[in-house]
């Protein structure tokens, strides 16, 4: 499927059987979505051969900024997405502008809109990385890093979700480069910890075990293991053993445990206890 394609767990993927019906709903398959997969697929075929005709209709809805016009701004956003991989080549001139435009939207005031444009500034992220050393690259990347945390702690929950997605996929590309950012990055995913609900919470502990895969033993500091390990260890301690929760969770512990290396022994008793008991 093309869209939104969010960045699936590493070990249980971001599927699961006891989806809200509110959900189900808005993740449907439907014509829209598979106009998208289906654009993702000429673009595969025919690559940059498909832009004179598709760029002037996307420049054409964007520029449509009344209120009205706006599932054709959404509709224009998520063809620059689909279009990610079979164009590149051809739009890669064009990226910092594009990417440029696109920022903005993360405030866009109709949700789908926000939501779309997280979606496709991931499909964009291995670009906006190495653009880092470019100028203006760095102040890009700060305003799309900070933009995706903004919107982890929006109010809708499809924004939530597909933020924390997009930010999952930034992280696997940043690595390092997230490093002067820890603190802030971990501060608002565990503000977005105390908030989200049970189907948000799965993709953030995917996001948190990613950041710990991309920064490794720089998480191992006071300052950051106070912010996140005792919400986290709390959880751990909460759940019953019959909760399917415990499986992300579990996941999660693992890659921070890699991370840490020595400096998770002060937290692994009461892990180590757990996963002992659910294995007997």
């Amino acid at each position: 499927d093309l869209k939104p394609r969010f960045h699936a767990s590493r070990l249980h993927g971001s599927e699961n059987g006891e989806e809200d019906d509110d959900d189900d709903a808005v993740n449907a398959w439907n014509l829209r979505k598979c106009s998208a997969a289906g654009l993702d697929v000429l673009s595969n075929v025919f690559g940059d051969d498909i832009l004179p005709t598709l760029m002037p209709l996307i420049q054409q809805n964007l520029a449509r900024t009344d209120d009205e016009s706006w599932k054709e701004r959404e509709a224009a956003v998520l063809s620059i997405g689909a279009i990610a991989e079979g164009c590149i080549t051809g739009l890669y001139p064009h990226l910092p502008q594009m990417v440029a435009f696109l920022i903005p939207l993360l405030d866009d005031k109709f949700p789908l809109i926000r939501s779309i444009t997280c979606w496709t500034l991931s499909r964009y992220s291995k670009f906006i990385v190495q653009s880092l050393g470019h100028p203006n690259g760095r102040e890009q990347f700060d305003k799309i890093l900070m933009g995706l945390l903004r919107r982890i702690l929006d109010t809708n929950k499809r924004v939530q979700e597909a933020a924390c997605s997009a930010f999952a996929t930034l992280e696997e590309e940043a690595a390092e480069e997230l490093v002067p950012r820890l603190e802030v990055i971990l501060q608002h995913l565990m503000c977005a910890y105390g908030k989200y609900q049970r189907r948000n919470l799965r993709i953030l502990y995917d996001a948190l075990g990613t950041l710990a895969d991309a920064v490794g033993a720089e998480l191992n500091q006071a300052k950051y293991l106070d912010i996140f390990m005792p919400p986290l260890i709390a959880k751990w301690q909460q759940l019953p053993n019959s909760d399917k929760d415990l499986f992300p969770l579990l996941e999660c512990f693992t890659s921070i445990a890699q991370a840490l290396g020595p400096g998770f022994s002060q937290f692994a008793e009461p892990v180590f206890v757990r996963c002992i008991s659910l294995i007997q």
